[in-house]
């Protein structure tokens, strides 16, 4: 049977599922997933595209394992659900997934890298893990998105933090230091960041390419300034006077929408008007940039490119504007529940296709016929090394100062975006042969696989190997591979341990390791 025709037979069980809720009931993922397929089917079926074929097991397992939780599967998660022969199981996998604090941990990091610029300074280090710690308590309790970028816009910044919230409590008040507290860079920040609008080529000129004007803004930006001399009676917007100007520009929403403001304004009611907005359910932009974020972090391409322009002609007539729509529109009517549309991305039968293209097949990555190959990110690479040498990655068991602080400094290293290349740069491809961190796991005294795979006197080389393999790559290798591998080792003179290491280091170091696919 051709690789299309099962995917065609995957997609007729899926849409077999209702497509909506009845009133009352709680979203359902899968029904959003079917939809999300059969959109697919029939855009490829009307280009004359070949898809990719499904995955295998061992190869979903690390994908959504890197997707959902930031790292490779263990040795024990891999064998449990490779034996596992219940239909079902990708979907029992999903689920324990996005259930588990790992995705919290996980999914902290991704939003902290969109939503706070990134600086490597010392400061800038401090203020990413209090913000970051204040968005894993909310993704924990699974608040509601538009809820949880609201109390971010109008959370109490500077002195207007209170003394029981400066004494470690957890506050999204870091977005606000990051951006140094301007309201120029704050209007910049939370429009591509929440809206995925470009608004920065308007601070000092009119967008050349897009509609936004330098009015607008500053416009913008005025809704950041702190209106605390205001007084009863005062109905006027704040005024912000625009840099090397003679002109003043009060608070306007970008689209036009009015604003009623109150007869005296607080310190923050500029920021309380513009959450209202940017949150609300008529917002043209707030649901779909969310959307089109999760879907660039799952499936490696977003539906409308690029991320920070859906006010751009392709956000609204490109070729899945429509269905980026769509999706956002449930996404609104679940509540705004950001594990739901994970679920449903996740559950989509392209998203488990596989990373080989067909013959005949389209390089295109629009039309989402295959999974592209995608470098991993820093944290990812980290936490995933650490779960090769059978290492807990959020502890320090090296013996050499590694943990969370180093954590910090080597994802720093291997910084990359969603949407990436799998290719690496001289400097860090030099870290991971040579770097502190790779030494120390690739010795049999820190890395409980490789000594484990070393002492085991009921394993022969061949068990050996194969041990090193699952724990690194989720699989068993190839013949030639075994092959190989076998001869470096038994070529070492009685030396096993030294080449057991061999082909460990080799292992992490290779293509495969590195990437998701």
């Amino acid at each position: 049977m051709r690789p299309c025709q099962r995917f065609l037979l995957l997609l007729a069980a899926a849409l077999a599922v209702p497509m909506t809720a009845a009133a009352g009931d709680p979203p359902n993922p899968a029904a959003l997933a079917a939809r999300i397929d059969q959109r697919f089917a029939t855009e490829w079926e009307k280009a004359g595209v070949r898809a990719a074929a499904p995955a295998d097991d061992g190869t979903f397992l690390r994908r959504a394992s890197l997707d959902l939780i930031g790292r490779v599967p263990t040795v024990a998660e891999t064998h449990a659900f490779l034996a596992d022969k219940s239909p079902d199981k990708r979907i029992k996998l999903i689920d324990r997934l996005i259930d588990s604090g790992g995705h919290t941990r996980h999914m902290a990091t991704t939003w902290r890298r969109t939503w706070v610029p990134q600086a490597d300074t010392p400061e800038f280090a401090r203020l990413a893990d209090e913000f970051e710690a204040w968005v894993a308590v909310r993704l924990q309790e699974n608040t509601p998105y538009d809820r949880l970028v609201r109390e971010l816009l109008t959370a109490p910044v500077a002195g207007d933090i209170p003394s029981a919230a400066r004494r470690g409590a957890v506050t999204p008040a870091s977005f606000f230091a990051a951006s140094e507290n301007k309201p120029e860079n704050l209007a910049a920040n939370a429009t591509r960041a929440f809206l995925g609008v470009n608004l920065d080529c308007a601070q000092c000129h009119d967008h050349p390419f897009a509609r936004w004007t330098r009015d607008q803004f500053w416009q913008t930006a005025a809704f950041f300034i702190s209106s605390n001399t205001g007084k009863k009676g005062m109905t006027a917007a704040p005024q912000l006077s625009i840099p090397n100007t003679k002109r003043m520009v009060s608070a306007e929403i970008i689209d036009g929408t009015p604003v009623k403001w109150p007869d005296a304004l607080a310190a923050d009611t500029g920021r309380q008007l513009l959450a209202g907005w940017v949150t609300g359910k008529d917002n043209p932009y707030f649901a779909r940039n969310v959307v089109n974020r999760l879907w660039a972090q799952m499936y490696g391409t977003a539906l409308v490119e690029p991320l920070d322009d859906l006010s751009g002609e392709t956000g609204s007539t490109g070729r899945h504007a429509e269905l980026l729509g769509e999706l956002a529109n449930a996404f609104v009517a679940s509540g705004y529940d950001l594990k739901y549309l994970t679920r449903a991305l996740a559950q989509a039968k392209i998203y488990q296709l596989s990373a080989t293209l067909p013959e005949g097949g389209t390089t295109d990555p629009q039309y989402f016929a295959k999974m592209p190959v995608r470098g991993l990110t820093g944290e990812q690479l980290y936490d995933s090394l650490r779960t090769a040498a059978g290492l807990p990655p959020e502890r320090d068991d090296t013996g050499h100062g590694q943990g969370l602080d180093a954590r910090k400094r080597f994802a720093a290293q291997f910084h990359i975006e969603w949407s990436v290349s799998a290719e690496r740069s001289i400097v860090q491809a030099l870290s991971m042969m040579n770097g502190r961190l790779t030494s120390d796991l690739t010795n049999p005294a820190k890395s409980p696989t490789l000594a484990g795979a070393t002492d085991a006197p009921f394993l022969d080389t061949a068990g050996k190997i194969e041990t090193l393999f699952v724990a690194v790559l989720g699989r068993k290798p190839t013949t030639k591979e075994a092959a190989t591998m076998i001869a470096h080792v038994e070529s070492k003179n009685g030396d096993t341990n030294r080449a057991l290491a061999d082909v460990f280091w080799a292992l992490l170091n290779s293509t495969e390791f590195n990437t998701n696919h």
